[in-house]
């Protein structure tokens, strides 16, 4: 529990018990964070859940949960975004590039990759099925330890280094069961609903516009595009950057949980079951 509870502080702005922060929990921590996705996740179907009882129109529930998503979040993963964006697009060295993503200044790529992935949000979190609400913030926690997996670290210390000495072969097994176990979640989740539907009548018309046509092989197979995005970024950065760093490891959160979400709405249209 202390490991989690390391990673819920250092992950999201949640209030939990303070825990006494050392590199080699840190390691051994990291491949619990996936759980913490799955509390987000959590939180965000609440709140998803909520909104549609009350019948409010689905811009509403884009922005707001957009918000709840970066209030829990902090902004953390974004800020690694920006900084990426701001680096990787820059045109310049390697060096120079490693420079311009330490600077605490944003620049052109960095707020126009801010404007991308809020707007993205707010519209795939204004139809997402609450499955996908569900398991996204796993599987975007899940693709930063496979990045963390895949690279070595760019730096000769910094705030990712941790994660990445932490990778390898069980971080990589962690992330693959953290998709496929929260995928099996749906299946839960789906027959919470229906008993609240079945026995709460004024909860019934508002539920049934919750989609849930798609199996659990639908978050797996929007977890594999996923993976297959991350794969291909991580390529990138090790060939623009020599590896990752702590802010290639926030956009590769933020990237894959928006493909994940991008697919899944994808396949919840053209493979209704």
């Amino acid at each position: 529990m202390k490991s989690f509870f390391l990673m819920m502080g250092f992950f999201t702005r949640l209030p939990v018990p303070k825990v006494e922060f050392s590199e080699e929990r840190y390691q051994k921590a990291i491949k619990l964070v996936p759980l913490v996705g799955l509390v987000v996740g959590a939180i965000l179907v609440l709140i998803a859940v909520i909104l549609t009882c009350l019948g409010l129109q689905p811009m509403i529930r884009g922005a707001v949960l957009t918000g709840v998503y970066f209030l829990i979040t902090g902004g953390l993963h974004m800020d690694g975004l920006a900084d990426t964006c701001d680096g990787v697009f820059s045109g310049r060295s390697r060096e120079q590039s490693l420079e311009i993503m330490k600077d605490s200044r944003i620049g052109v790529f960095g707020t126009l990759g801010i404007f991308m992935a809020g707007l993205l949000y707010f519209a795939f979190m204004a139809s997402a099925p609450l499955p996908a609400l569900l398991v996204f913030p796993v599987c975007g926690r899940a693709c930063c330890l496979l990045s963390a997996s895949l690279a070595p670290y760019a730096r000769e210390d910094g705030m990712g280094k941790g994660t990445v000495d932490g990778g390898g072969r069980a971080s990589v097994a962690a992330a693959v069961i953290s998709i496929v176990g929260a995928s099996f979640l749906t299946i839960p989740l789906f027959l919470l609903l229906w008993l609240l539907e079945t026995h709460l009548e004024f909860m019934h018309a508002a539920l049934m516009t919750a989609s849930f046509s798609l199996p659990p092989s639908g978050a797996m197979f929007a977890g594999g595009a996923a993976i297959i995005v991350t794969a291909w970024m991580t390529f990138r950065f090790r060939k623009k950057l020599g590896g990752i760093t702590g802010d290639t490891l926030g956009a590769v959160i933020e990237v894959s949980s928006i493909v994940f979400l991008f697919a899944y709405i994808i396949l919840d249209k053209v493979m209704p079951i």
